[in-house]
């Protein structure tokens, strides 16, 4: 009689202790669940909106390529850039920045308002008041251009791209 009861009472605190080990076993599974998804679902919603931009992208690309003009891209992660005629690469050029109060602006599209003519040091492409390009070698950083994002570029590929282009020509800056 003794050993029934000594492995009743095993048995029931068997049990009791795993009602308490069950319900410490951490979050209900529907909350594990509803974590997964909504990780899932933010991963989503980044790849749609790059896939979103890379549309875009092409979409512009395919515009530059039937209005036969030729445009800028600008990839500031890897510091390079490409004039470009009809999706063909004409010129590849590696650029710094110097930022002024403001950051470079990305992800954007932006137009040469001015060109400014003059000796070599102080040529340069205006894109508002948003963007300014100038040689590595320019002399000129003072006035209001110092408050504007610069980019520079060595002074061969500057060449090359300021008698390329003309005002209105069209600057894609990437991500």
């Amino acid at each position: 009689m003794q050993r029934t009861e000594q492995s009743l009472i095993s048995v029931v605190i068997v049990f009791v202790l795993s009602v308490f080990l069950l319900g410490m076993q951490g979050q209900a599974p529907e909350d594990i669940e509803r974590r997964r998804l909504v990780e899932q679902q933010a991963k989503l919603s980044g790849r749609i909106a790059s896939l979103n931009h890379e549309q875009e992208f092409l979409l512009m690309q395919k515009a530059f390529y039937a209005s036969d003009s030729k445009y800028i891209l600008l990839d500031l992660p890897s510091r390079t850039g490409m004039l470009k005629y009809r999706n063909r690469v004409l010129r590849t050029f590696a650029f710094s920045t110097a930022s002024g109060k403001r950051p470079v602006p990305r992800n954007t599209v932006l137009k040469i308002t001015a060109k400014t003519d003059g000796n070599e040091r102080k040529r340069m492409l205006l894109f508002g008041d948003a963007l300014l390009i100038q040689s590595k070698r320019s002399s000129v950083s003072a006035g209001k251009e110092h408050k504007v994002p610069r980019i520079l570029i060595g002074s061969k590929d500057f060449a090359s791209l300021y008698y390329t282009v003309e005002q209105g020509t069209t600057l894609h800056i990437g991500k």
